[in-house]
């Protein structure tokens, strides 16, 4: 199987040269599809998830100069149904993005330039009806970043309790004679881009 960090497709995130308001920098930022495995080593250094396994379809990573600053991913939502939107039957072409982290050194509007230009790849790779994303609440996020790359704000997501054994959520599975305790989790502020295709 051919590797996808092969640059399948790139772009940069800064204009050349004197940019007015868009950040600039000598060493220009470029976006480019690498594999699950290059992007939690990523998430490792920079999402508070750390390494913890996840499903993506694609993977973008943030470089410049060969070095990764960052990455997002995109998959299938978790969710099988958003009321008003989509249903198992009809939820070809959504997206969710799975997992987003930049290191703090890059410019300012770093995260929202990202979004754009990472969604205008993944539109170039696939059919793209609609992208949901989540702030988890539990870590102080609000989704400010969402907002500013023209997300619609949903509200927050229902509230949900965990299964926690040993001080770690059960997964999966019975918990009938587990000792363990039912805990809250925490809400998610939920997002949601629309596309015309």
């Amino acid at each position: 199987m051919k590797s996808v960090d092969s640059i399948r497709v790139t772009r940069s995130l800064f204009q050349e040269g004197n940019g007015g308001s868009i950040p600039t920098s000598t060493l220009q930022l470029q976006l480019k599809q690498i594999t699950n495995n290059r992007a939690l080593d990523c998430y490792e250094k920079w999402h508070y998830l750390g390494k913890t396994k996840f499903i993506a379809t694609y993977n973008f990573g943030v470089f410049t100069d060969g070095d990764l600053w960052g990455c997002i991913s995109f998959g299938s939502p978790n969710a099988k149904v958003l009321k008003g939107y989509y249903t198992p039957e009809t939820q070809g072409g959504w997206y969710e993005i799975k997992r987003f982290a930049l290191s703090d050194t890059l410019p300012k509007n770093s995260e929202s330039r990202v979004i754009s230009i990472s969604i205008k790849l993944l539109r170039k790779i696939t059919k793209v009806v609609g992208i949901i994303t989540y702030a988890d609440s539990g870590v102080g996020h609000s989704g400010i970043i969402y907002k500013a790359s023209g997300f619609k704000y949903l509200g927050l997501t229902a509230p949900k309790t965990d299964f926690w054994s040993n001080g770690k959520v059960v997964q999966r599975g019975k918990v009938v004679g587990l000792k363990g305790e039912w805990k809250k989790r925490s809400q998610k502020h939920l997002f949601i881009k629309l596309f015309k295709n």
